[in-house]
């Protein structure tokens, strides 16, 4: 039996999508989006999925060359999908995610050239300090990486360009000591095994790093041996913990058991130390935290007497960063623990001015309505903000907003609302927090008019 050939289509991307597909457009005007695909490629595409008004398609056989694509670093680039952007001129990757704000301001009826340029890496590799490992087991040993995207399949990584280097080195360590040990990774098919999963810290000014190991059972037999082999071979590693948890997020309840050291590594920021634990929330791109904020701070022009709200306040790095321009600053922050460890950074500092407290932001922030602000800080998850807190900042009628985003497509949607709501937007800063990935965060300055 011949095996039918497969219909394919000689197309020219015209465009990107958020997540970087090339944006093609058949004859008769149907859309599909192509996976590694740049702007201005020509290419045989063959249509993998179609939906009514557009599809997915993948490369055939690329026919002309965009000038801006690159041979991408990382030999798991086509497999691990943690770095959508790294087959891009690093000049390239940064006009895409400003041009994703500009687009937005568009939608938004706003001017583009409110849009800066964005804020730029001069080493676009190895910036990050938190990644979340996962293992498997391999017929060699234990594998240890990210999950393939869109599935549980373990990327094994011999190399990986996002990674700090010594937390990369770390992780080489962690799966020669398993193997050493007979330490398996768990397998959920077969439920034999141990490690689920790890999250790697590194304090980028401090050089520290801390581990903590999710595990299938409550304990096993030489997990101390496992943790003083892996700290006595790596003395950056200043605390490993342990825990069984289904729930590998900030949210977990789980205790974490101390098999060595200290149970957070510390942090410099704008000038402040922070105790950063093993489940708190900090942004993973140290270099470009401190520029962010600076943004921040720069576009809020703080007078020493004003009193200013951190929504999301976290460990409490943005509300202390503006400690020393404002008059009082009060963070609010759903996650318990990171309300202790804001707390216990405000001491380490000696700042007396900042005050936090625990609830979910749309709540919290109604309980203060009566009080006059001046300014408020808001850095959400990527789900944005509530419509019910923004309509209460609006009657709240705070004079300056500066948000703060990891995700264009929620901003613009939280904008459009604060726009009916009598604001008006006079700045928008995009900062390359994420090189690599189509990840764009920014800052966005509003005035009450």
């Amino acid at each position: 039996m011949v095996a039918e050939a497969k219909e394919t289509y000689i197309v020219k991307a015209i465009d990107l999508t958020h997540d970087a597909k090339g944006v093609v457009r058949l004859d008769d005007g149907y859309t599909v989006f192509v996976e590694d695909l740049l702007k201005g490629e020509t290419a045989r595409i063959e249509i993998v999925e179609r939906k009514k008004k557009y599809g997915f398609g993948v490369v055939v056989e690329l026919m002309t060359k965009s000038p801006y694509r690159l041979a991408p670093k990382c030999k798991h680039f086509y497999e691990c999908g943690g770095c959508g952007l790294m087959h891009m001129d690093y000049d390239v990757q940064v006009a895409f995610k400003k041009y994703r704000l500009d687009l937005m301001m568009k939608k938004l009826g706003q001017d583009p050239n409110l849009v800066d340029d964005i804020i730029c890496m001069v080493n676009p590799y190895f910036y990050r300090n938190k990644v979340e490992i996962k293992f498997a087991q391999g017929e060699k040993g234990i594998q240890a990486g990210y999950f393939k995207a869109k599935t549980h399949h373990v990327v094994d990584l011999d190399e990986c360009y996002t990674m700090s280097k010594k937390s990369f080195e770390v992780l080489k360590l962690i799966k020669s000591t398993a193997d050493e040990l007979n330490i398996k990774a768990y397998n959920p098919e077969t439920k034999e095994g141990i490690l689920k999963s790890c999250v790697i810290r590194e304090s980028y000014k401090n050089k520290e790093i801390v581990l903590l190991f999710n595990i299938e059972t409550e304990s096993f037999k030489v997990e101390q041996l496992f943790a003083n082999k892996i700290a006595s071979e790596y003395p950056m590693v200043k605390g490993i913990g342990i825990v069984k948890t289904e729930d590998e997020s900030a949210f977990s309840k789980d205790e974490i058991r101390v098999l060595y050291g200290k149970p957070f590594l510390t942090e410099e920021l704008l000038g402040n130390t922070f105790e950063v634990g093993f489940r708190s929330f900090f942004q993973v791109n140290t270099i470009q935290t401190e520029r962010l904020y600076k943004k921040a701070i720069e576009y809020a022009k703080f007078n020493g007497q004003d009193r200013v709200i951190d929504a999301y306040c976290g460990i409490g790095s943005v509300a202390l960063s503006i400690a020393s321009d404002v008059y009082k600053v009060f963070g609010i922050e759903i996650i318990e623990p990171a309300i202790i460890d804001a707390k216990k950074n405000a001491k380490i500092n000696n700042i007396k001015n900042a005050f936090f407290e625990v609830g979910d932001a749309e709540y919290v922030i109604q309980k203060w309505k009566k009080y006059n602000f001046d300014g408020l800080i808001v850095d959400p998850p990527r789900k944005g903000c509530s419509k019910s807190f923004i309509d209460t900042l609006i009657d709240m009628k705070i004079p300056k907003i500066v948000y703060i985003s990891c995700n264009p497509a929620t901003l613009q949607r939280d904008l459009e609302y604060l726009i009916d709501g009598g604001y008006r937007i006079e700045g928008v800063t995009p900062v390359d927090m994420f090189p690599q990935t189509t990840h764009v965060e920014s800052c966005t300055l509003l005035e009450l008019k």
